[in-house]
């Protein structure tokens, strides 16, 4: 396992900051609520992927295309934690809607 999840006890419309250098990632005061850093590796929720980087995707068994092209099939946390990404923290929030899920994940 090269991941160390992280459970935030936060609501769902609560912003999440980056560990390493404090940015909103999810800053609900912006139109566009997704903001990642440097630190970002993926901004992902059970239902899809609302960001990820090209290095994180590759390093997953199935592209991001194919996981959207299947998405009624897909478990987006077990495709994330499959990952061979060296090291990485993932963040897991409420998404609001009852065992749904949002994922960040951050470099080491």
């Amino acid at each position: 396992m090269s991941y160390q999840l992280v459970q935030l006890e936060i609501q769902a419309t609560d912003n999440i900051q980056c560990p390493h250098c404090q940015q909103q990632v999810i800053d609900w005061a912006e139109e566009q609520y997704v903001q990642p850093c440097e630190h970002t590796l993926f901004i992902a929720m059970d239902i899809g992927f609302e960001y990820i980087t090209d290095e994180f995707e590759q390093s997953m068994r199935r592209t991001v295309d194919d996981l959207h092209a299947n998405d009624d099939q897909v478990n987006v946390f077990a495709e994330l934690a499959a990952a061979t990404y060296p090291e990485f923290m993932i963040y897991q929030s409420d998404l609001g809607i009852e065992g749904y899920s949002r994922y960040i994940g951050f470099t080491a």
